[in-house]
């Protein structure tokens, strides 16, 4: 059986009257924290990559809910034709964006051995108030590849708004380039199908 990955452990600190964390350190520790079950979710994930697919992604999509923002996520990635989009044409693209997340990270992480690791401490976005959240995946011992969240907090708690790859390659703006096209006409169906069909291709393999 595959030695479970080691992720970095990040406590919330012990109370003490007499030393309290310092608020610096609680911030990072909460900004942290979303990525960390993520991960921890996404090694189960692996562990489990006999069990079908619907299962893994039912099992995972609410650390996925917690972890991301995934409305803010899909806002970003369409841009400003979002707001001209009619409510019911949101709301379907929202739940068919939403199925194609989660679906992708069951793909990716479908047994084959990565490691993922949460590095402590965050470092403050270019942008606004938001924490960077620096990860590290590695598979069959070569080099780790950097993967970073962009966290915001929101009134229910910090959630990741942007994922960048290598450190600098928004996956929201990869995202943005790739729906334009679908968006021309005006209506989110065409955009709303492509996610269904690469959500069903995700599954199927």
């Amino acid at each position: 059986m595959r030695r479970i990955p080691a992720l970095v452990a990040l406590g919330l600190g012990v109370l003490s009257l007499s030393s309290p964390e310092p608020a610096a350190a609680q911030d990072a520790s909460a900004a942290v924290a979303p990525i960390t079950r993520l991960y921890a979710a996404l090694t189960q994930t692996e562990q489990h990559s006999s069990e079908p697919f619907t299962q893994r992604a039912q099992a995972l999509a609410p650390v996925v809910d917690q972890a991301l923002s995934v409305q803010t996520i899909l806002q970003s990635s369409v841009g400003l034709r979002y707001r001209t989009l009619p409510a019911d044409q949101k709301q379907e693209l929202l739940q068919a964006f939403r199925d194609f997340t989660i679906a992708r990270y069951v793909s990716n992480f479908s047994g084959n051995g990565d490691t993922l690791t949460v590095l402590p401490g965050t470092h403050p976005s270019p942008y606004g108030s938001d924490q960077i959240v620096q990860t590290q995946i590695s598979s069959g011992g070569g080099a780790p590849t950097e993967v970073d969240y962009v966290m915001r907090h929101f009134p229910q708690g910090w959630q990741a708004v942007d994922v960048l790859l290598d450190g600098h390659i928004s996956q929201v703006a990869v995202q943005r380039s790739d729906f334009g096209s679908t968006l021309s006409s005006g209506s989110a169906m065409p955009l709303i199908e492509s996610l269904k069909k690469k959500t069903q291709s995700f599954s199927s393999s």
